[in-house]
């Protein structure tokens, strides 16, 4: 999957080959497609200086990925907003993150819009987070026996790995299964909810072990297995290091509600509902352009990138 990022939206495309089971479904993180599409894209703008960067960017990688996996449903799934749980829980969650620059801001609603037109369902669940939702849906097609593919940069999701369950990252077209997960972490999908709790989470203001990154989290858990037997076994654990796990075990629990991802929400839709329909005509789409961004070629970057898109 290369030039994700393109600044011209590719035109629909025969779908190829699966490369997945008979029975497939890809969730997207479009959160974090968004996000990545805002600051990957140079500032991209319509002629009266709306910004379209993140559109382009956006569009062009699940449309990539419907034709390149083919899969039987799909869902793209965006944080709704207003506060979740986890607020509830740790009212410092995410406390430091600064507010979304408004060039991105505005594109939100746009990129909603022109999601649901291309066919692609799409998710906000008050309450949760996006990962939650995906969470649950991944394991719901488990539960069915499909195959899971999850488009997201979020290492988070690796704790939900098992085998029939990949995650891609189409910033640098990497894949993590089972194998990958603990070649690169030194531990198992299984134990990374452990590890997440130990290490912390700078960019969701989780604190972690001070001190402890990730090689003495793995060392840890290969030794002791999980973070309860750690934990049991705190007094064992010699130097500042130490002293650090010791004085955080009070919070650790909490550390670990706060990055475990549910799988147990109440969703407004089910599996069978995540079909990707047909691309719209190209005159659909026009009117949908027309609705959202007026003159559709207020969309496009360059002179002639509206034949582009419409044919």
């Amino acid at each position: 999957m290369n030039d994700l990022f393109s600044s011209q939206i590719a035109p629909p495309a025969e779908p190829a080959e699966p490369t997945v089971n008979s029975k497939s479904l890809i969730l997207v993180d479009g959160s974090s497609f968004l996000f990545r599409a805002f600051h990957a894209l140079p500032p991209l703008t319509a002629p009266d200086g709306t910004p379209t960067g993140a559109i382009h960017g956006v569009i062009n990688m699940l449309q990539k990925l419907r034709r390149e996996e083919n899969p039987d449903r799909m869902a793209v799934v965006f944080d709704a907003p207003g506060p979740t749980f986890r607020d509830e829980l740790y009212p410092e969650y995410k406390a430091q993150r600064p507010p979304l620059p408004d060039d991105l801001r505005v594109q939100i609603e746009p990129v909603h819009e022109l999601v649901r037109a291309l066919g692609f369902p799409l998710l906000c669940v008050s309450g949760v987070e996006a990962d939650d939702v995906i969470g649950t849906l991944m394991h719901q097609a488990r539960q069915n026996g499909e195959s899971v593919l999850v488009a997201t940069a979020d290492k988070d999701f690796a704790q939900l790995v098992t085998e029939g369950i990949r995650l891609v990252n189409t910033m640098n077209n990497t894949v993590l299964d089972e194998a990958a997960i603990e070649a690169k972490y030194g531990i198992t999908a299984a134990q990374f909810i452990d590890y997440l709790t130990l290490v912390g989470d700078t960019v969701d203001n989780v604190p972690g072990v001070p001190g402890c990154g990730p090689k003495t989290a793995a060392k840890w858990l290969n030794e002791w297995q999980s973070l309860d037997n750690l934990i049991a076994h705190a007094d064992q654990i010699k130097g500042k290091v130490g002293e650090s796990l010791r004085a955080a075990k009070e919070f650790l629990p909490i550390g670990r509600e706060l990055v475990t991802i549910r799988t147990d929400c109440d969703l407004p839709i089910a599996l069978a509902d995540l079909a990707v329909q047909e691309v719209w005509t190209q005159y659909a789409t026009q009117a949908v352009f027309r609705g959202v961004f007026g003159d559709p070629s207020r969309f496009c970057s360059k002179p002639g990138n509206r034949a582009y898109f419409f044919g």
